[in-house]
């Protein structure tokens, strides 16, 4: 058993247009463009030295049901490195998140103009000098660390039952979590 960590990335919503434009093609490009940097970044000496292991989720949308396309990784705390050797992380920390945000942003953005010049184009500009987000929690140890990751993350509906306060022929009223106010908010 191996300690393992939480990593969230999204993406700034001027990015939202063209994801919703092309959901497969772009939903792709940021899980490929996240793992890849993600163990770029923690292969290199400096951080880890190792291989790490990720199970990466795609989600679409924030806890009041708007658009919000971002994934949830789980990851190794540790990886193998070049002789095979396992290497643990040092003091819960994983990599460094801001290195790690701008090698997604650098590396989505040069992706994205070569696949798709036109598409590229028609980003507003100010999407490249923004602050991409990613958070690296620790997140426990253990085969039921995996465990509660899958049961939280990859089974995970929009609505469910409880959060359906009422419905009507024309209308569902829901009720989701504020998180910065700490209330429900119903819509």
């Amino acid at each position: 058993p191996c300690d393992y960590f939480h990593v969230i990335v999204t993406i700034p919503d001027t990015l939202h247009r063209i994801f919703r434009s092309r959901p497969k093609r772009m939903y792709s490009l940021l899980m490929k463009t996240a793992s890849e940097s993600l163990i770029k970044l923690a292969d290199d000496p400096k951080h880890l030295g190792g291989r790490v292991g990720i199970l990466a989720v795609l989600h679409t949308w924030a806890n009041n049901l708007t658009y919000h396309p971002h994934i949830h990784m789980l990851v190794t705390g540790g990886g193998v490195d070049n002789n095979g050797r396992w290497i643990s992380c040092k003091k819960k920390y994983l990599v460094p998140v801001k290195a790690l945000s701008k090698r997604i942003r650098h590396k989505f953005k040069a992706r994205l103009k070569r696949r798709d010049y036109d598409l590229y184009r028609s980003v507003d500009p100010r999407t490249w000098s923004k602050n991409w987000v990613a958070h690296s929690l620790h997140y426990g140890q253990g085969k039921s660390v995996v465990l509660n990751y899958l049961a939280r993350y990859v089974f995970r509906i929009a609505i469910t039952n409880n959060r359906i306060i009422s419905m009507d022929q024309r209308h569902v009223t829901t009720r989701y979590k504020d998180r910065k106010a700490g209330r429900w908010i119903t819509s």
